[in-house]
């Protein structure tokens, strides 16, 4: 049986990798292969101990049997030679019970393989859809504009780049985490049980948190839920996701009825630029977000407790700082012939005013 039963993590050399996101597409894929290889060996493994277990077995076979014929010429024997038969009985024993051990283990490390294999095809179906999301994010009616299409890229990439980075300072390292606990698990699982199943906890404890933090990053990025459930509901949930951070609340007033889709999508980014600077850089303590219907409109308003800024300095710097909130919350609400406005005292918080023409 081979001593060697770890997985080698995987490496990627980022030149080969065309984006972030591609590269984190490709180390899903290693892991994935590194599992396979693994598991295959194992099987190996398995199958080499229950032989060798056949055959121990087979060899005690003739000593059971004749146990009791070895007794009763015991008188008429030697002492030693009776000796020595127990000794290789016991010594044949201990070895089998050592071999069923070592498979009990192969077959809990195949099991925690298989759960992880799992969830790594969890997280190629995430992967899969955030690579197609450039055609689904562009949906407004203004798209037709080489203007409207210019400024739609430009949000497009400014939020793959702030999903990419959240993604590998996040689930990549959960799943860094788990890749390193299934290391350690090949190298005890034929020397320390105890340790090899505490990991093996560890390991799944990772690679649920990686996947749960992933599926939090892709309704960010594209919130599926808003074309289903509509606005109300996706705002709520994208709140619920920030409650650890700070006081959140949503307030709607007036009717709730569904808006066009790309209306919907602005507001909806709208309130996320706006959590995200209120708790982010803003660090206020408490958030609401109210929405209001009303027969011919609808409003948002972000209001939060946090530093505040200055709002015409911060509008004197647009474009030449990295700081695009601003400036991509603008450029939505002129898509959808809409009006945006900020206001902020420096400590007494900031307010985010938009409103739009509520057709459907």
């Amino acid at each position: 049986m081979t001593s060697d039963l770890s997985a080698p993590p995987f490496t990627l050399d980022v030149r080969v990798a065309t984006s972030p996101m591609v590269g984190l597409r490709y180390a899903v894929d290693g892991r994935a292969t590194d599992i396979e290889d693994l598991v295959e060996r194992l099987d190996a493994a398995r199958a080499d101990a229950s032989f060798e277990r056949d055959e121990i077995r087979a060899r005690l076979k003739p000593y059971d049997v004749n146990h009791q014929a070895i007794i009763e010429r015991l008188t008429r024997g030697s002492r030693g030679q009776y000796r020595q038969r127990l000794e290789e009985g016991l010594e044949m024993r201990t070895h089998l019970a050592r071999i069923d051990e070592q498979i009990a283990c192969l077959g809990e490390r195949i099991s925690a393989l298989h759960e992880e294999r799992a969830v790594l095809r969890k997280l190629k179906t995430h992967l899969a859809r955030i690579s197609s999301l450039d055609a689904a994010m562009i949906d407004a009616p203004g798209a037709a504009a080489n203007q409207a299409v210019r400024q739609l890229f430009h949000l497009i990439d400014v939020d793959h780049e702030s999903t990419a980075q959240h993604i590998f300072e996040g689930p990549m390292q959960l799943l860094a985490d788990a890749a390193l606990q299934t290391e350690l698990i090949g190298r005890a699982v034929t020397t320390d049980h105890a340790a090899a199943v505490a990991g093996a906890a560890n390991c799944r404890r990772s690679t649920d948190a990686a996947l749960r933090e992933l599926e939090r990053v892709v309704f960010a990025l594209h919130p599926d839920q808003l074309s289903v459930a509509g606005l109300v509901p996706s705002l709520r949930r994208l709140v619920a996701d920030l409650a650890s951070q700070a006081d959140l609340h949503v307030v709607v007033l007036g009717s709730p009825r569904r808006l066009r889709p790309s209306v919907e999508v602005a507001i909806f980014r709208i309130v996320q630029e706006g959590l995200t600077n209120a708790v982010a850089h803003g660090h206020a303590s408490r958030v609401e977000v109210t929405l209001l219907f009303q027969p011919q409109r609808v409003s948002v308003v972000v209001l939060d407790d946090g530093e505040g800024f200055d709002v015409a300095a911060t509008e004197a710097r647009l474009g030449r700082s990295s700081g695009l909130g601003l400036i991509t919350m603008r450029q939505r609400a002129e898509i959808e012939d809409g009006h945006i406005e900020v206001r902020s005292v420096v400590g007494e918080g900031t307010e985010v005013r938009a409103g739009f023409t509520a057709g459907v």
